[in-house]
């Protein structure tokens, strides 16, 4: 009678264990965001400010490693790519650290492209789309199920910025009246 139970709560405890925790909006303070931690590699929580997007808001925009740490500010229904070198040899493969607000962000999908040659790397392609209004911190790191997010290879971090809008205001010309 035990067993059905144990094998249950094993069954439950492994779900719980592999998926990660759900992330939250950013609280915004006028003048930008949060501040956010700096992760394993050192720096307390206090001591730098998250990334600010500055550009221009976007329909859909397309992030690679080098645009780690960044910010982008996206249109609702908008959509990011991030495309990440990887080598999915033995199990590793990039891993969302948590999972990003899905009143702000969702994950739309994720793609492994294999590269040329079976000993070359392939990539990740990982887009998400912009649902509503906020900021939220997508982290994401490198790494095997045996790899803790704390002691992944490599991480990748970007903070989305997803305003009301669904699409930028379009401009109308005035139609000129003729002098008579």
């Amino acid at each position: 009678m035990k067993s059905p139970f144990f094998a249950v709560g094993c069954v439950f405890l492994s779900m719980a264990a592999c998926s990660a925790p759900q992330g939250k909006k950013l609280a915004s303070h006028g003048t930008g965001l949060a501040p956010v931690a700096e992760g394993p590699g050192g720096g307390s929580a206090n001591s730098r400010q998250a990334p600010v997007a500055t550009g221009p808001t976007t329909k859909a925009a397309n992030l690679a490693i080098g645009d780690s740490g960044g910010a982008v500010s996206l249109y609702k229904e908008g959509t990011v790519t991030v495309t990440l070198d990887s080598s999915q040899k033995d199990g590793y493969q990039w891993r969302l650290s948590e999972i990003p607000d899905p009143t702000v962000l969702k994950l739309v999908s994720q793609d492994f492209v294999p590269g040329a040659t079976p000993e070359a790397r392939g990539q990740e392609k990982w887009v998400f789309q912009a649902v509503g209004p906020g900021d939220v911190d997508v982290k994401m790191w490198y790494g095997d199920l045996r790899t803790s997010p704390l002691s992944g290879s490599s991480t990748y971090n970007f903070v989305a910025s997803v305003g009301d809008q669904t699409e930028p205001v379009k401009k109308t010309k005035k139609a000129k009246s003729k002098k008579a």
